[in-house]
């Protein structure tokens, strides 16, 4: 605007000092100097007329070259518009866009289209009259219409902008990015639209907002929460379905000003170990955590969490971006393989293996108590083999430990080390006489018949019982003691117990 207003006071400029030059050129006439003879100036062209001839030559010749440099800078401005016009038109055809400039009225008939406008609906303009009658809403499906036709948004912000699905001539679907503007043509309001095919962009789109709402299925199928935290807001921020599994805001300000709040949901054996991560490591890479969370439910889950620090431009951790998994199911699978592995599977008491481990791991953390272990027995078990058959004799064993299982439950170890040989491990016996009490007990549970199909089994077990620490201080040196007791019983009189004495 400002160098279009430049030009014509440039050319105003010129054209004023051409008209000024020729009224001097009247001025200096014969009938103008007649008329206003008696002035010196004028007295001195009369005496001298050829300084009048050389003056009118000069200006004259003035005026000439400042009316060829007008016309010259007319058409060159002409030159450079046209120049400009097909430099646009070049790009407008060589790109796969399309230029229509049509009336907002009626059919919305089509002043002029670029010739990529063609390539997009498929035909010439001969084509173009004879198909869709010059009408742009020709080729526009009915549902976009209203979009070409209302000009009161174009009057209101100048511009408009819509994508639409099209069909070219093969009735294939593509997109088109469409921008409307207002213009005038023959003194008649126009509007100019752009088509620009964005079908290579929707189409990754698409798939963007594929992937992204597959990963989100994906991510609640698997219970897992997607989290942000920035260290420097200290806000943390979870997937919404964080709130739905575990009863907690997903957006949670305050963090680790407030983490003493936030770890009621940790399992209370989990929490120092949690809080300790969360307050302290700003470690750059990967952290890895396994807690128990409680869910909505007032179940603890246990979790997986793996978060991974970014750095500011410092190098400093500016934010963590992580997840969480529940890997509740996984965490119970290898429970129950590592209790298998511990355990017989006959009696589900623990193996010979295990025994031995747990009871030495005990009195490692308990050396300043006083514990026992006793060494079972059944007694004439070979005879029940015989007399009722390996099944009924393995129903027999299981109807022992099932007894023990009962009755101790609480810092006790209960195994099976042999065929029909089982220790039992009492932890913190107070004195002597809780030991015979437990001993008295334990012969009570071991004399109960074996009742089956209205078949009374008699059951009875020999025991040898040794103490800590006056009887050794591992479970090999307690075991050794105990069996000297459980023979000394065997050998007197079956189905009684006796305490290891070191006259043994």
């Amino acid at each position: 605007m400002m160098k279009r207003n430049s030009f014509w006071m440039k050319s105003a400029a010129i054209i004023g000092s051409v008209i000024l030059l020729f009224a001097v050129l009247l001025l200096m006439t014969k009938e103008y100097r007649q008329a206003i003879r008696g002035t010196s100036l004028v007295e001195a062209f009369n005496y001298n007329p050829v300084i009048l001839l050389w003056l009118i030559v000069v200006v004259g010749v003035c005026a000439i070259g400042l009316l060829f440099w007008l016309i010259k800078m007319i058409f060159d401005r002409e030159k450079l518009l046209s120049e400009a016009a097909m430099e646009v038109r070049k790009v407008t055809n060589n790109l796969h866009a399309g230029v229509v400039n049509y009336i907002p009225e009626g059919i919305c008939k089509i002043v002029y289209a670029s010739r990529g406008y063609y390539e997009i609906i498929g035909v010439d303009r001969t084509g173009l009259y004879e198909v869709y009658q010059n009408s742009l809403l020709g080729f526009i499906p009915p549902e976009y219409h209203g979009f070409f036709l209302d000009t009161a948004s174009l009057t209101l912000d100048g511009y408009a902008e819509e994508t639409i699905q099209m069909h070219d001539s093969n009735g294939k679907k593509y997109w088109m990015q469409v921008t409307l503007t207002k213009g005038m043509h023959g003194g008649k309001e126009t509007v100019s639209a752009v088509f620009v095919d964005v079908s290579a962009l929707k189409s990754v789109q698409d798939k963007l907002i594929k992937e992204q709402e597959r990963y989100r299925i994906a991510t609640e199928l698997s219970n897992e929460v997607m989290f942000e935290y920035d260290y420097e807001k200290d806000v943390l921020s979870l997937s919404e379905q964080f709130t739905e599994i575990y009863g907690v805001d997903h957006v949670i300000g305050y963090f680790r000003k407030d983490i003493n709040k936030y770890m009621q949901i940790i399992h209370p054996d989990d929490r120092a170990g949690a809080m300790e991560q969360f307050l302290h490591t700003k470690r750059i890479g990967a952290n890895d955590i396994q807690i128990r969370l409680l869910d909505a439910n007032g179940e603890y889950q246990w979790c997986r969490v793996l978060y991974r620090a970014v750095c500011d431009e410092n190098g400093g951790p500016s934010r963590a971006i992580g997840k969480i998994s529940n890997i509740n199911m996984f965490k119970k699978e290898i429970e129950q393989l590592e209790h298998e592995s511990k355990t017989d599977s006959l009696t589900g008491a623990y193996n010979k293996m295990a025994t031995k481990q747990m009871i030495d791991t005990y009195i490692q953390t308990h050396e300043s108590g006083a514990h026992m272990l006793l060494l079972i027995d059944v007694d004439d078990f070979k005879k029940v083999n015989d007399t009722y058959g390996h099944q009924c004799g393995d129903e027999v064993l299981t109807y022992v430990i099932d007894n023990l299982r009962k009755t101790y439950v609480s810092d006790e170890v209960i195994g099976r080390i042999g065929g029909d040989e089982f220790v039992v491990f009492i932890g913190e016996v107070k004195d002597k006489d809780q030991l015979i009490e437990k001993a008295q007990e334990l012969h009570e549970l071991l004399h109960r018949p074996y009742v089956k199909d209205k078949q009374v089994m008699p059951v009875s077990a020999s025991i040898g019982i040794a103490m800590y620490p006056e009887d050794g201080a591992c479970y090999e040196e307690l075991l050794y003691c105990a069996d000297s007791a459980l023979y000394n019983v065997k050998a007197t009189k079956k189905g009684e117990f006796a305490i290891y004495s070191s006259k043994e």
